[in-house]
């Protein structure tokens, strides 16, 4: 059972880049488990943090479609893709992510919210209930466009009292602070402002923009959570917004260790207390 009575548990899946054109057994193997263990830890929601593939082509896009389809029916998802989903970031950001999760498969999914683009899985909402508390989650694209940005904060403003959860594939960096361009510069690899993201004629945002922008402002957002930085691939941060609620801001990527991540997934489990979560690496 789960550790405490009560509990229920998002299981967060980074930069599965490595599976997808190498490893499609590991990402099969994450599948299967979530699978296995939905009733066990009472999972409520899978959260992809993007880079579902390494490179876009077919070939990758269709074992990470093997691996996902399999949650289908059994435990819902949101999919934010990373940089590595798109072959060009200047309009219309090219991908065959949405040929192979094609929209219109998610629309009739009970805690879908919908979608900023017409056809386009890029950025998503979904509504789910959890611990006895409505809960939203918003899944953005890699280096948010300013359209997307006021989109998400269009959605925040709509659900007021749900608690939020933002995943997008560039927010905190490994030292603990979030991608700030303005102030850091290129001192913070893998920037969206030094990605193709940055040439966008309706520009991008990194982490510090997305705070200030989107997190901040809003009531009820609980966490932030980001892939895609490498180096020990961890980062952790909590900050007051301006209704003096603490948000917590995580990094987690894996996908520098043995195997391209050895299959290891992030499990938090909430507790029964509405305070606490325990998040553990499998």
């Amino acid at each position: 059972p789960a550790l405490v009575p009560g509990s229920w548990t998002l299981v967060v899946l980074p930069d599965t880049q490595g599976y997808s054109q190498y490893r499609p057994e590991l990402f099969k193997d994450q599948a299967r488990w979530i699978v296995a263990n939905k009733d066990r830890y009472n999972i409520k929601y899978v959260l992809h943090l993007g880079d579902i593939v390494n490179v876009n082509t077919a070939f990758q896009w269709t074992n990470a479609q093997e691996a996902l389809f399999m949650l289908d029916n059994e435990v819902p998802y949101a999919l934010a893709p990373g940089n590595h989903d798109y072959s060009t970031f200047v309009a219309p950001r090219s991908t065959l992510f949405n040929d192979f999760f094609p929209l219109a498969k998610y629309q009739s999914w009970p805690t879908f919210g919908g979608v900023r683009e017409p056809g386009r899985l890029d950025n998503s909402y979904h509504l789910f209930r959890a611990g006895g508390v409505d809960w939203l989650v918003l899944a953005l694209e890699f280096g948010p466009r300013n359209g997307t940005v006021a989109w998400a904060s269009q959605i925040a403003s709509n659900y007021p009292a749900h608690r939020k959860i933002l995943i997008t594939h560039a927010y905190m960096y490994y030292d603990d602070t979030r991608y700030d361009w303005a102030t850091k510069g290129p001192s913070q690899s893998w920037s969206p402002h030094a990605s193709g993201a940055a040439s966008d004629p309706d520009g991008t945002n990194d982490g510090e923009e997305l705070w200030q922008k989107l997190v901040k402002i809003h009531t009820n957002w609980v966490m932030a959570i980001n892939g895609h930085v490498l180096n020990d691939g961890l980062g952790r941060l909590s900050s007051t917004n301006d209704f003096g609620q603490v948000v917590h801001q995580m990094l987690v990527n894996y996908q520098m260790q043995p195997l391209g991540g050895e299959a290891r997934l992030r499990l938090m489990e909430f507790r029964p207390d509405g305070q606490t979560v325990q998040v553990k690496a499998y």
